[in-house]
């Protein structure tokens, strides 16, 4: 009996032992558990730069009137676009002329009397290409003496404005309109003289030549030619007149011509 037991007790032994190497392999050979994914959050959007804003375009430039050794323009009149033309000129006084008294106003004879001739000082600026605006100041004055005896002081001013439309444009020439109105207060010697006024309004085609075929655009002489109304009231007369300037003789013709610079 006691041998049987023993024997039982072997084989119980024996078997626990094969048991327990058989749990280790099976628990080595377990697949290990797979880790949990992890959610990562989407990657918050990285804002565009805005665009960068335009730049404001450059004021246009007005370009220098060219020379004969630069690049030519389209027209000499075309040349001179954007800039102010100085102008002297002379003034057309009406039908009475700005007498002086004989022998006190002018180193002349008693008998001779002296007349005063007005010129004007003024600009023209192209604004655009068919449009100029004008003004300008007329202005007369003279005095001095003759011997021991003293001249007469004499003074003359007044403005002038206007405006030129482009009607027709060469090369070197250029054709406008140019109606103006000119004002003219004239006395001929100190304060115990009566004074003149002058009103002139003028409607004349004037004629602009650019010296652009000798390389100099910006110099051009202008020749007008047209109708006028004219009104003078002097110390003793008032006189008003319609008529024309810039015909009747060369000499008018050219006594109506003005010389301008463009800067």
């Amino acid at each position: 009996m006691r041998g049987r037991l023993a024997g039982r007790g072997v084989v119980l032994v024996v078997a626990l032992s094969a048991l327990r190497p058989g749990t280790a392999r099976g628990q080595s050979a377990a697949a290990p558990a797979a880790p949990s994914p992890t959610l990562e959050a989407p990657a918050a959007p990285v804002p565009e730069a805005a665009p960068a804003a335009a730049a404001a375009p450059a004021a246009p430039r007005v370009a220098p009137i060219p020379t004969a050794d630069a690049g030519p323009a389209g027209s000499d009149h075309d040349a001179v676009v954007g800039h102010v033309g100085i102008t002297a000129r002379r003034v057309d006084m009406g039908p009475v002329p700005l007498a002086l008294r004989p022998g006190l106003g002018c180193a002349a004879d008693a008998g001779v009397a002296c007349t005063v001739t007005v010129g004007a000082l003024g600009a023209r600026y192209w604004a655009s290409r068919n449009l100029a605006v004008n003004g300008a100041v007329a202005l007369a004055s003279g005095g001095g003496s003759t011997g021991s005896a003293s001249l007469d002081t004499y003074l003359g001013v007044g403005p002038i404005a206007g405006v030129s439309v482009l009607l027709g444009n060469w090369r070197h020439l250029s054709v406008l309109a140019s109606p103006e109105l000119a004002f003219v207060w004239f006395r001929p010697a100190g304060s115990h003289s009566s004074s003149t006024v002058m009103f002139d309004l003028q409607a004349a085609v004037e004629a602009e030549l650019h010296f652009g075929f000798i390389g100099v655009p910006a110099l051009s002489i202008g020749l007008l030619a047209g109708g006028a109304v004219q009104y003078e009231a002097a110390p003793d007369a008032h006189v008003w007149t319609v008529g024309v300037i810039g015909g009747g003789s060369a000499w008018n013709a050219l006594t109506s011509l003005s010389l301008r610079y463009y800067l």
